[in-house]
C-alpha cells in the first residue's frame, strides 16, 4: 500500500467528486466512511484502481473506502484536506425505510462489530488446533495440565465472545463500553449459565414474565450485539433527561 497518505487522500477525495461533495467522514478499523452530497459524482473505476484502496462499498449516499489497518493515517490526511465542516460524523438526511436499507444496516453492524474480533478468534482457533494435534500425535496425554491450559487459552476467545462483541459494538454504536461489557457479562456469569442448564432440563425460566430460551449464550454473538444496540438508545435517552 502507498506510504504517501496525503497523495492517497487527495486521489480518494477527487474520485469522490471533490471536497464539495463530501458532507462528512469517519473511519472504523479498516475503512474510511464518507457521506456524500451527490453519489452520482463518484468515479468508482478510478477510486477502485487507486493504489492503496483495497475495495469500495457504496450504499445510497454513503461510500466506504477500504484502506486496511493503517486507515487512521489516511483519515488524518483526508481531514487535513477537507473543510472544517466535514470533519466529523455529521448525519446525512435520513432516507426512507426499506427492507434493503434495513438489511444493509444489519450487515454493516455485524461487519463493523465482528471485524476487530477476527484476530482473537483466529488466534483462539489456532491454539485449539495445536492442542488437538498434540493430543492426536501423542505428544501430550489426554487430561494433562499443559493440554488443558492450551485448550482453555484457545477457548477463551469463544467463551467470552459476548463480552468482546459488546466492547466492539459499543465502539460501533458510540455508547459506553464499560456499561456494554457489564450488561453482556450476565451471559457468561456462572449463575446464569447454571440457570440455563436447568432450563435445558425442562425447568421454566422467565425474566419479568418473559420466557428465557435455554441457549448456551457464552458462544453467541447476536444477544450481546442487540443488547449493546438497545443500550446506545437508552443511554442517549437518559442523557437527554439528565441534561435538562
Amino acid at each position: 500500500m502507498s506510504k504517501n497518505y496525503a497523495a492517497l487522500a487527495g486521489k480518494v477525495i477527487t474520485a469522490l467528486g471533490g471536497t464539495g461533495n463530501i458532507v462528512a467522514v469517519t473511519h472504523c478499523m479498516t475503512r474510511l466512511r464518507f457521506v456524500l452530497q451527490d453519489p452520482t459524482l463518484v468515479d468508482s473505476p478510478t477510486l477502485k484502481a487507486t493504489a492503496g484502496v483495497l475495495g469500495v462499498v457504496s450504499s445510497d449516499n454513503q461510500c466506504q473506502v477500504i484502506i486496511g489497518n493503517m486507515v487512521s493515517h489516511a483519515y488524518r490526511e483526508v481531514l487535513a484536506q477537507l473543510p472544517e465542516g466535514a470533519q466529523g460524523d455529521v448525519p446525512a438526511a435520513k432516507p426512507g425505510f426499506s427492507l434493503r436499507r434495513m438489511g444493509a444496516a444489519i450487515l454493516d453492524a455485524l461487519i463493523g462489530t465482528m471485524s476487530p474480533l477476527i484476530p482473537a478468534i483466529i488466534g483462539g482457533s489456532m491454539l485449539k488446533l495445536l492442542a488437538m494435534v498434540l493430543e492426536m500425535t501423542g505428544v501430550l496425554e489426554k487430561g494433562s495440565s499443559t493440554l488443558t491450559i492450551l485448550t482453555v487459552a484457545g477457548d477463551g476467545a469463544f467463551f467470552f465472545l459476548p463480552l468482546m462483541v459488546a466492547a466492539s459494538a459499543a465502539v460501533k454504536f458510540k455508547t459506553n463500553m464499560s456499561l456494554a461489557i457489564a450488561i453482556a457479562g450476565v451471559l457468561v456469569h456462572p449463575s446464569f449459565i447454571e440457570l440455563m442448564a436447568r432450563a435445558a432440563e425442562g425447568e421454566q425460566v422467565t425474566f419479568a414474565l418473559i420466557p428465557v430460551t435455554a441457549v448456551k449464550y457464552t458462544y453467541t454473538v447476536i444477544p450481546a450485539l442487540v443488547m449493546t444496540w438497545c443500550l446506545s438508545y437508552i443511554e442517549r435517552w437518559v442523557d437527554r433527561i439528565t441534561r435538562r
